[in-house]
């Protein structure tokens, strides 16, 4: 009975080292989101793969098939409103071109709008389109002033932020800082030197701990951009080990059970 004892107590020590064995090999990097082919040591405030840095001066969203446009008048409310009611009879409408979610740009890169039919805005950028529309409207409405914002823009963020998912941009050149404290700002577990903006092809790695990041135009967000906040490796650690601690808990009781029943058997005889 001592020898089963000792072959009880030895078992559960092996079984619980070889758990926190294999936990400590394969915790590295589990639980972490978009990695790429070869780890990346960003010394730099910005890093740029598959990409050129500080391409561009100001980020200008242009048209796209998909977007939503929103488009309100600024001027002469009452002009623009006495044409929507002569051209449409919409009676109910205060106002022409708005729309509560906009107007959807089709996948033949046209839009309907109220007295203008079909029009083709795609590739440009708000104030462009805004200029465009003046002119077309200004066939029905004397001098309008025209409003667009394009209401579909948004950013993705996912990782160690108190608020993950989708953030609609209600502005353009909104930059990752915005949109960070939009989430809420970073858990304690948040890797602040290694936060990574997907942008299609192209990767753009910040280290907001230095300050020099913050001049970079690489920051400012594009439409569909994912953010990403990656833990650091003691957390991916505890839970990779408490994944495996019940796969531990479960492996000792089944050898519990193995040698109890070993042990009945030597009783018996």
């Amino acid at each position: 009975m001592n020898k089963i004892s000792k072959l009880f107590s030895f078992n559960k020590l092996i079984a619980v080292l070889v758990i926190f064995l294999l936990a400590s090999c394969t915790y590295k990097g589990k639980n972490i989101l978009f990695k790429t082919p070869h780890k990346i040591k960003a010394k730099n405030p910005i890093t740029v793969i598959n990409g050129e840095k500080d391409t561009i001066t100001d980020y200008k969203h242009r048209i796209k098939v998909g977007d939503r446009i929103q488009i309100r008048f600024l001027n002469n409310y009452d002009i623009g409103q006495g044409a929507a009611l002569s051209a449409t009879s919409a009676g109910n409408n205060l106002q022409i071109g708005i729309a509560d979610k906009g107007y959807m740009v089709n996948y033949d890169s046209t839009v309907t709008l109220p007295l203008l039919g079909r029009l083709n805005l795609v590739g440009l950028s708000r104030l462009e389109c805004a200029k465009k529309l003046e002119k077309e409207y200004s066939k029905y409405i004397i001098n309008p002033i025209v409003d667009v914002n394009i209401a579909s823009l948004s950013v993705t963020i996912l990782g160690e932020v108190n608020i993950s998912g989708k953030i609609l941009l209600d502005k353009e050149n909104t930059t990752v800082v915005d949109i960070i404290a939009l989430a809420g700002g970073f858990k304690d577990t948040g890797k602040k030197k290694d936060i990574k903006i997907i942008r299609g092809e192209e990767i753009i790695i910040i280290d907001m701990k230095q300050v020099e990041s913050l001049y970079s135009n690489k920051i400012i967000i594009h439409d569909n951009d994912i953010i990403y906040v990656e833990p650091y490796g003691v957390k991916a650690a505890l839970e990779s080990i408490s994944t495996l601690a019940v796969a531990s808990a479960m492996l000792v009781a089944v050898s519990q059970i193995v040698l109890l029943t070993l042990q009945i058997k030597i009783f018996l005889k």
